[in-house]
């Protein structure tokens, strides 16, 4: 079998876990492969739309599919499954029309006004295009193709 790059062996292991995450009523959020240290790490991350996620969930899913990722990676790797936190990446439109009015953090893949990093308020999504209210109050229309990465913003309350 030939190698596999980065993007292809991402897409395999979504391959392999979406449905047994769909099965169990859960959604996938995300899935890295990447090296830390001198480790590498299949790193999956998974919500539940109605609830929290267990430790029993990650283990079940780990479980299931521990055996076909092993099949595709030839150097050893650490398996981790968990919730993606509370800063959780918006990896798919719907996760940006899911959490409007929500504060996020967004990298551009080109710059707009000079700057590749945005933090703001997401007012509406339409036709791919993803509204962002900056604190300046100005609307920032950010094509969604334009967005290299983006994450919830956590703020803590204020005593």
């Amino acid at each position: 079998m030939a190698k596999l790059n980065d993007k292809q062996l991402i897409e395999k292991i979504e391959a392999i876990v979406t449905p047994i995450v769909d099965e169990m009523g859960l959604s996938l959020v995300d899935v890295e492969y990447m090296q830390d240290g001198g480790y590498w790490y299949v790193r999956i991350y998974v919500e539940n739309l109605n609830g929290e996620i267990t430790l029993e969930d990650c283990a079940a899913i780990s479980g299931k599919i521990d055996e076909d990722i092993d099949k595709l990676i030839e150097q050893r790797f650490f398996l981790e499954v968990s919730s993606p936190g509370i800063e959780r990446p918006l990896k798919k439109i719907e996760d940006f029309i899911r959490f409007q009015g929500e504060k996020i953090k967004v990298s551009l893949k080109h710059k707009v006004e000079d700057n590749k990093n945005f933090e703001g308020i997401i007012v509406k999504c339409e036709n791919n295009i993803v509204f962002l209210e900056l604190e300046s109050e100005k609307i920032l229309e950010i094509p969604f193709l334009e967005i290299r990465k983006a994450n919830l913003v956590y703020e803590f309350d204020e005593f």
